[in-house]
C-alpha cells in the first residue's frame, strides 16, 4: 500500500503546478526522488511507471511533479533553449523547494525523462544543499552544449540512459564520460528509440525494460549504501 496526497505550487508565469507526494509507508522515508516528465511523457508510460515502482519497492518516497511544456505557454517553443532551460529548472526549484520544506529527507534522488533531465543537470544539481544527492537521467538531451557542459563537471552519481537510435545520443560526449567521469554510469542499449523502444519488436523492448530496471535497481542500491 502506498500513501498519495497532491499538492501544488505557483510558478513564475502565475500557473498552477501540481505535484503528488507518494510515501511508500505511512510515515515518511528516509529518501526522496522527484521525477521530471518529459514533454510528451508522462507518468503512465512504462519507463516512469515501473520506476515508481521500483523506488517504492526499496522504500523511497516520491514526488511526481507534473510539468507541462509546449504550445499551451506562450513563448515557451519559440524560446531559446538556455532560456527554455531556465524556465524549467525555475518551476522545478520552486516544487522541490516546497516540498523540502514541508518534510525533511537525508537523500535526495532526481529522476527525469528528456526535457525533464534538463532542470537536474543545467540547476539542481548545482547546489551544494544536493551535493550528495544521486541522479537518473533517462535519455538526456546530449545534443545540447548546455546540457552537455553541465554534465561533464557533476561530481554526484549518475546513472545515464540513453539509447543508441535516439536522435538526443551523442557519441563524442559519451565517450568524453567514459573517459573522465567514473561518476556517470552509462547503460546504452542499442537500437533503442528516445522511447526507449526497439522499433515495433515488443519481445525485444521489453527486454531493453527489463534490464533498464535491473541496472537502475544495482545503482539505487549502491547509493543507499554510500
Amino acid at each position: 500500500m502506498v500513501y498519495p496526497k497532491t499538492g501544488s505550487v505557483i510558478v513564475k508565469d502565475g500557473r498552477e503546478m501540481t505535484y503528488t507526494h507518494i510515501q511508500a509507508n505511512q510515515t515518511p522515508s528516509r529518501s526522496v526522488c522527484f521525477f521530471f516528465p518529459g514533454a510528451s511523457y508522462s507518468f503512465d508510460r512504462p519507463y516512469l511507471y515501473y520506476s515508481t515502482m521500483l523506488f517504492l519497492s526499496k522504500q523511497i518516497d516520491l514526488v511526481h511533479v507534473h510539468a507541462v511544456y509546449g504550445k499551451d505557454i506562450p513563448d515557451f517553443e519559440t524560446s531559446s533553449f538556455a532560456k527554455r532551460s531556465a524556465w524549467i529548472s525555475e518551476d522545478m526549484q520552486t516544487a522541490v523547494s516546497q516540498v523540502l520544506d514541508q518534510q525533511e529527507y537525508e537523500r535526495v534522488f532526481f529522476l527525469g525523462k528528456s526535457l525533464g533531465t534538463v532542470p537536474i543537470v543545467c540547476s539542481l544539481l548545482k547546489e551544494p544543499h544536493f551535493s550528495r544527492s544521486s541522479a537518473i537521467l533517462l535519455t538526456p538531451l546530449l545534443r545540447e552544449d548546455l546540457v552537455v557542459a553541465d554534465l561533464l563537471a557533476l561530481e554526484q552519481n549518475v546513472f545515464l540512459v540513453s539509447g543508441t537510435a535516439d536522435p538526443h545520443y551523442h557519441q563524442p560526449t559519451l565517450e568524453r564520460i567514459i573517459t573522465s567521469k567514473p561518476n556517470i554510469h552509462q547503460y546504452l542499449p542499442q537500437n533503442a528509440k528516445h522511447s526507449l523502444d526497439i522499433g515495433l519488436q515488443v519481445d525485444l523492448s521489453l527486454q531493453v525494460l527489463q534490464s533498464i530496471m535491473d541496472e537502475l535497481g544495482c545503482f539505487l542500491d549502491k547509493s543507499l549504501d554510500i
